[in-house]
């Protein structure tokens, strides 16, 4: 982990009302399911305010993980958490297996291309259209979007990904 362990890291963000009982669906920015299980309490924050939710129920509904809240009973109620941002400490995390990664250990990296090298950008940000992982990987102005299978190697310590483009990938992007 190449964060200090106390450094806190966005482990979800609530992206909207979900169900009328006040539930909400979230990107999932961590995959370790044991961190939203019934009873666990995550520290939210959005801006300046932050709020304690104690999670009441977990599942996950056509990949994209749900959550509902003791207190959080109605629509109104999970509209209103829209946008906000559980976080924790990054010791708190359990261990990533061997070859796996967290998704905040991407952010930042530098990307080359597999076998020349040539610098491609750096990670922004990490999206998951249709369930699979993409990396924005940016460069001045321009913007790569790089699946995640095309990534043959990374190296978190060294701040490091290796990339097997495809024919034609950056002119998509272009």
């Amino acid at each position: 982990m190449s964060l200090s362990e106390t450094s806190t890291v966005v482990v979800a963000r609530v992206l909207k009302a979900r169900g009328r009982r006040g539930e909400v669906a979230v990107q999932d920015l961590c995959d370790a399911d044991e961190i939203f299980e019934s009873g666990r309490t995550l520290r939210f924050e959005q801006a300046d305010e932050a709020r304690e939710l104690k999670i009441e129920e977990s599942w996950r509904h056509q990949g994209r993980l749900i959550l509902k809240f003791v207190g959080v009973e109605t629509i109104s109620d999970a509209e209103e958490l829209k946008g906000w941002e559980a976080r924790m400490p990054a010791g708190n995390l359990p261990p990533t297996e061997e070859g796996e990664h967290y998704y905040f250990e991407l952010i930042g990296c530098e990307v080359l291309e597999n076998g020349t090298e040539r610098p491609l950008g750096r990670v922004e940000a990490i999206q998951e259209p249709g369930g699979q992982i993409v990396l924005e990987v940016v460069s001045g102005k321009r913007e790569i979007l790089i699946p995640y299978p095309l990534i043959v190697e990374v190296d978190v310590p060294g701040k490091r990904i290796l990339a097997e483009l495809p024919d034609g990938l950056e002119e998509l992007n272009a």
